[in-house]
């Protein structure tokens, strides 16, 4: 009985050389379309499919393997006399080995193509050859990827064939290629306006990571595999210094989101997945001074993330503090010169907005699926109900905490003097507790507070009075609102209400 092994696909990179191994390995080839006139162009001995299956592609190239002779071959089982006599009947041989890759919807897919266009490149006849291959892996060699040639190749030649968990592997590839593809398709088709009813990903690892949150933990980078659907740290160009970890990552993802609330020149530095320092400046390099000094224990290990370009004069100064990560959206020449003296130290570009409309969290044994917190309730819905109303300065402040507190973890309290972070109290259980550690390091006198969400009771309110803070802001609705109130009618301390929590968990 003929060989045959079917080779269709959309990359060509390195098609050639494996269709002449197959060829002297023993295969006869089947082929279509460009993948067909490629192999023809280069001197390879190989069969149309149509000529194979007797029916020519219709519906300009929509219908061409979708056909008895080809999926008959790849489904039908060969330890199974049934399947083996009912090919016999229909003229199909066996088709033991299918090179198929897919038609680029990953990438179509972030071209703004309207769906008219896009639709075009939605590969089936691909995906279905590879399920077919992929479920009969015992007896069929499915190759999806043209990095696995290489792989393929020596096994081949080393042991005459490709093992049982060798197919295997290669089958499970396909499956977590066509999921992914489809969920691609299906994103790009309903949006993600609303919860989905059915909720699927398509990302593909950039990267293995050396650890997870600790050594023990294993770990890896995902990223987009639609361009659509990009955000802010899926394209990163790093500079220099040492592979970004587990923890990097989540900290920068914390970073770009906090400095992204400020069209201001601002400057965030964060340890452990918290902000240590924020602070708006001038220039960079006073953003950079005021933020560091806000708290310069913390700062140190952590890292820094810059919302304008970074010059040189700015560089020098955070290379005299050990650093884990820098990230800004550009660097002068200068700057990047620098930063070489620092080998180990991790420069990165981050040219995208942050932007993502949703976040999944994930719980043992399923995610949460949310939007992401981007809502600022405008300082004209703001409402005071204390005697003491606020001064511009004030009001300044107020609004800068507000935006901070937003990405600390709840309960979050932070404190602001000069649009600069004096004192951060993060995920505590109380939100006296967390008052108290913000007002730990530094001088509170005159500053303003921030709080992520109500306080039910006036015992966080009678803290602050007591530390000398001179203004409020808080989402109210607590039903002892009035307690607060008249805690800073007594202090003679403004308090501002939103109208809006922010909880982050």
């Amino acid at each position: 009985m003929t060989k045959r092994a079917l080779l269709s696909v959309y990359d060509k990179t390195g098609i050639v050389d494996f269709a002449r191994f197959l060829i002297d390995t023993g295969y006869s080839l089947l082929s279509t379309g460009g993948t067909y006139r490629t192999l023809s162009e280069e001197g390879v001995d190989v069969t149309e499919v149509s000529e194979y299956t007797g029916a020519e592609e219709i519906l300009d190239g929509r219908v061409k393997t979708l056909h008895p002779k080809i999926h008959g071959g790849l489904l039908g089982r060969r330890d199974d006399v049934r399947h083996l006599k009912v090919m016999a009947e229909q003229g199909i041989d066996p088709i033991d080995v299918i090179v198929v890759n897919l038609y680029p919807f990953f990438e179509k897919s972030g071209e703004g193509l309207p769906m008219e266009k896009l639709v075009e490149f939605i590969d089936i006849g691909g995906p279905t050859m590879l399920r077919a291959a992929a479920k009969n892996h015992a007896h069929v060699a499915v190759v999806s990827d043209p990095s696995d040639y290489t792989a393929v190749v020596s096994e081949w030649t080393r042991n005459g064939g490709l093992g049982l968990s060798t197919r295997r592997l290669l089958a499970g590839k396909v499956f977590a290629l066509t999921g992914a593809y489809d969920s691609a398709v299906a994103t790009s088709i309903l949006g993600l306006d609303e919860t989905p009813d059915w909720l699927s990903f398509s990302y593909k690892k950039a990267v293995d990571l050396r650890y997870g949150e600790n050594p023990h933990q294993k770990a890896a980078w995902y990223v987009p595999s639609s361009a659509a659907a990009f955000g802010a740290l899926s394209d990163l160009v790093q500079h220099q210094g040492k592979e970004m970890s587990f923890n990097n990552l989540r900290d920068l993802d914390g970073a770009w989101r906090t400095v992204s609330e400020f069209d201001e020149l601002a400057c965030v530095g964060v340890k452990h997945a918290a902000p240590c320092g924020v602070a708006l400046g001038p220039t960079v390099l006073e953003a950079w001074e005021k933020a560091r000094d806000a708290d310069p224990v913390s700062i140190f290990g952590g890292i820094v993330v810059f919302n304008r370009e970074l010059d040189e004069s700015t560089a020098s100064s955070l290379s005299e503090l050990f650093l884990e990560v820098i990230a800004a959206p550009g660097y002068t020449m200068g700057a990047l010169e620098v930063f070489k003296k620092k080998k180990n130290l991790r420069v990165l570009t981050i040219r995208r907005p942050s932007t993502d409309r949703w976040e999944a969290l994930p719980v043992d044994g399923g995610f949460c699926l949310q939007e992401v917190d981007r809502e600022f309730v405008p300082e004209s819905e703001w409402t005071v109900l204390t005697q003491a109303k606020p001064t511009a300065e004030q009001m300044a402040d107020l609004s800068f905490a507000w935006k901070v507190v937003k990405h600390v973890k709840s309960n979050g309290i932070v404190l602001v003097s000069g649009k600069t972070t004096i004192g951060i109290g993060t995920g505590q259980p109380n939100r006296v507790g967390a008052v108290k550690i913000a007002l730990e390091e530094k001088d509170a006198r005159g500053a303003v507070l921030a709080s992520d969400a109500f306080f039910p009771f006036d015992d966080a309110v009678k803290t602050a009075a007591a530390a000398g803070i001179s203004a409020i802001i808080q989402p109210g609705g607590s039903i002892r609102d009035e307690d607060s109130i008249k805690a800073c009618d007594e202090a003679g301390i403004t308090m501002v209400f939103t109208g809006r929590r922010h909880f982050r968990h």
